[in-house]
């Protein structure tokens, strides 16, 4: 015979708190008859009759439900909390953002100048610039001065989308279109050096813009034996910043060498020239392309890094 525990004692249980009535149903011994589960069921039904309580099967007892949820001002510091992290790394990843599209669009647009120009020199003879052209060319209407330029028109040709003739202002030097672009500055915000003729601009520039979007400008190449100026906007005048070390960059074209190399430091290793001394610190480089005057340091800079725009460099 299978053992039951005797009923006083499960009497006496009083944890379940249900009383006498509640335990007789579910614990009565086979030979004390059927069980009467009206009792336990309309108990049920009376105690579990709404949707917002968790009932047992088999006591009946039922306790309201509790969902999880935070208070308003747990969820206001926790927005509080993003907000100043956000507010603190945002501008450092937009900077980095900026400066990897900068850096990749001026090796890409550096690559095809100097690819334009290896053409260039296989197609006359594979000799240096000065003799790709015999004097001064007219071509499509446009009037190239071997003096002021050399024949760097002859790399533009190879990959250019459209050429620029020499403007009627120094304003218009970048690939003018007809419209007014936003005028372009120094890193530290000097617009002198491209407002006053002679100086990073001239009337007697010309200019090409490039499948990418870049535009290219040089003057004073040839001039006097000495090295001129090659600007390269990689976005072009009517997109960026318009400014020198963010979206345009300087480089200088030496007759002796015949090459396209950025302005910096001489005899390093590092095969750069600059014009204004002949040696110059990384310091002195990261120094000149913040608040020089013409800004011609920053590509110098760059390519010291070893073509990287590094933390510190002066980005503004």
């Amino acid at each position: 015979m299978q053992a039951s525990l005797p009923l006083e004692m499960l009497r006496s249980w009083n944890f379940l708190n249900h009383g006498e009535e509640r335990i007789n149903p579910i614990l009565r011994h086979p030979e004390q008859g059927p069980v009467n589960s009206s009792l336990r069921v309309d108990k049920q039904s009376q105690m579990c009759d709404s949707t917002d309580k968790n009932c047992s099967r088999f006591t009946g007892y039922c306790s309201l439900k509790r969902k999880a949820a935070f208070t308003l001002a747990e969820v206001l510091i926790t927005l509080g909390i993003i907000g100043v992290v956000a507010a603190m790394t945002l501008p450092t990843l937009i900077a980095n953002y900026q400066k990897s599209v900068a850096l990749n669009k001026l090796k890409q647009t550096y690559a095809q100048i100097t690819v334009a120009m290896d053409k260039a020199s296989a197609e006359y003879d594979g000799g240096p610039m000065e003799n790709w052209c015999s004097g001064d060319e007219t071509i499509d209407g446009i009037t190239y001065t071997r003096y002021n330029q050399g024949c760097f028109h002859r790399a533009m040709k190879e990959i250019a989308v459209k050429m620029y003739p020499q403007p009627n202002s120094v304003n218009h030097a970048f690939c003018y279109d007809g419209k007014e672009y936003r005028q372009y500055t120094t890193m530290n915000g000097v617009s002198t050096s491209f407002t006053n003729t002679n100086q990073q601009v001239t009337t007697g520039s010309w200019s090409a813009k490039l499948p990418n979007g870049a535009c290219v400008v040089w003057n004073a190449l040839y001039k006097n034996q000495a090295s001129g100026r090659l600007l390269i906007d990689i976005d072009g005048p009517y997109a960026g910043y318009n400014r020198v070390g963010k979206d345009v960059f300087i480089f200088s074209y030496i007759r002796s060498e015949d090459n396209i190399r950025p302005r910096g430091v001489g005899n390093n290793g590092h095969s750069l020239v600059f014009l204004d001394s002949s040696n110059k610190t990384r310091n002195q480089l990261k120094q000149s392309c913040a608040s020089d005057y013409w800004g011609n340091t920053c590509s110098a800079l760059i390519i010291w890094d070893g073509w990287q725009i590094k933390s510190d460099y002066p980005w503004q």
